[in-house]
């Protein structure tokens, strides 16, 4: 059953500062992960929050992304990071137009 895997947290200033080009080359090697089918990336500056929200086949895959995404963070000054899991309620999604593919 798919997933969706919400990521938050507060950014360094490093993480503040990455380079476009930076963002895309993470960006295609998140492409490659197993699981996934897409990924909307959040930004809110006026409350200093930055995250993610993707969409995996199945809560292993997106757990498995997790578990190697949250020490990244925490290795870069990411802050107050905060992971959940979702399950996709399908059949009201598909009705407002959920991208589930």
């Amino acid at each position: 059953m798919a997933v969706i895997l919400q990521v938050n947290y507060t950014p360094s200033e490093a993480q503040q500062q990455v380079p476009e080009e930076q963002k895309l080359t993470a960006a295609h090697h998140i492409t490659e992960l197993s699981g996934f089918k897409w990924k909307v990336w959040i930004n809110n500056q006026q409350a200093n929050l930055r995250g993610g929200i993707y969409l995996f086949e199945n809560s292993q895959t997106a757990k498995a992304w997790a578990d190697q995404l949250t020490p990244r963070l925490e290795q870069s000054g990411g802050r107050d990071i905060s992971v959940t899991i979702f399950d996709v309620d399908t059949a009201p999604s598909a009705v407002t137009l959920a991208p589930l593919q």
